[in-house]
């Protein structure tokens, strides 16, 4: 497999979709139809700070087969921005050939033309495929998230 990072693109909508569900299946949650629907026009309007890159695997005739989505915010312990890797998704038939890798080190990239201070994301406990590569890229940190729906 070769693979390409790149912007998401209108024309990736059906094919991201596909793997959004994947993604939100995995997490066991449900996302609604026009949260979807505002989260993927949200990559494509230059006015919003909300990123999506897909990853291409250029001999499959260009399937995509992964992305990920970041945005950067202020920080109040830093002068630069902080920048959020929201979501992050591979295929799993194309797993362990360093998509993921690529995925992360495009934000990386992205991050440093703003600049950013940091690039940093959360993960569930359980998903300890993904963390086999998370502490391979970056450093593990000691805090515990909490959360209040309201």
């Amino acid at each position: 497999m070769s693979t390409q990072i790149r912007a998401i693109q209108k024309a990736d909508e059906a094919a991201w979709r596909n793997l959004w569900q994947q993604y939100n299946e995995f997490y066991k949650r449900t996302i609604p139809e026009p949260v979807t629907s505002t989260t993927f026009a949200r990559f494509l309007d230059d006015s919003v700070r909300m990123y999506g890159a897909v990853a291409v695997d250029t001999k499959s005739n260009d399937k995509i087969v992964g992305f990920v989505t970041w945005y950067p915010h202020p920080s109040t312990s830093s002068i630069e921005e902080d920048v959020y890797l929201h979501d992050l998704f591979v295929d799993p038939s194309t797993r362990n050939v360093g998509t993921g890798r690529l995925l992360i080190e495009h934000v990386y990239e992205h991050a440093k033309t703003i600049p950013a201070a940091s690039v940093y994301w959360h993960t569930q406990y359980f998903n300890h495929a993904a963390q086999l590569l998370y502490v391979k890229v970056a450093d593990r940190t000691d805090f515990v998230q909490y959360r209040k729906a309201l």
